[in-house]
């Protein structure tokens, strides 16, 4: 039996935690590289102090991470997303890969929500991708329902994302979202039967 590492990515409000809910309620493992990303940034003491370095002591505020402050510096200037990446990817990678191999240990496909997987050049750590796809119109009126988001700024993270008619050539298998919910699952699990088949092939 192989043992695969499989991405899922797509655009803010394409839908991707909905597929990692179902992989999840199939039994298999998803980790979330946002929250993983959030704890290192939370509780390592060196990535705390790069990014003090690189954005300020209002970074963080009653030792607590200012997401706030953080999202208005990043997402209004692209010079400082490649600087907050540069800080975080390369060990929120290696906390991926530590945990992918624990969880090897009880299953041969392990998933990673990983939204800006091709924005962050990190395709190359997976065996496998999943484009999580849906209109633009769609992703933002999803995203503004979800809560504490305008349209403009909706908008304005979507600039930092390659578009995901870019991405459509770059996966191995696309998911469309733009249907019902229960369009998505029966999509989600035709590409779980042909993962396991892959797995499962010598």
């Amino acid at each position: 039996m192989k043992k695969f590492k499989v991405a899922i990515t797509g655009g803010i409000g394409a839908g991707k935690s909905k597929v990692s809910d179902f992989l999840m309620k199939d039994g298999f493992s998803v980790l979330k590289a946002d929250d993983i990303a959030k704890d290192l940034m939370q509780n390592n003491s060196d990535v705390k102090k790069l990014i003090i370095q690189e954005f300020g002591e209002e970074s963080y505020k009653d030792g607590k991470l200012n997401t706030k402050y953080l999202s208005d510096k990043i997402f209004n200037d692209e010079d400082n997303v490649d600087k907050i990446n540069a800080i975080v990817h390369p060990i929120v990678i290696e906390k991926i890969n530590e945990l992918c191999e624990k969880e090897f240990s009880t299953s041969n496909l392990v998933f990673v929500e990983i939204p800006l997987l091709f924005e962050s050049e990190l395709q190359d750590f997976f065996d496998y991708t999943i484009l999580v796809f849906a209109d633009e119109g769609i992703r933002i009126k999803r995203t503004i329902e979800r809560g504490n988001i305008s349209e403009a700024d909706v908008k304005k993270r979507m600039q930092f994302q390659i578009p995901d008619e870019e991405k459509k050539d770059k996966v191995d298998f696309v998911i469309e979202n733009n249907s019902s919910i229960e369009d998505l699952e029966n999509r989600t699990k035709l590409i779980l039967l042909l993962l396991k088949n892959l797995s499962s092939v010598d």
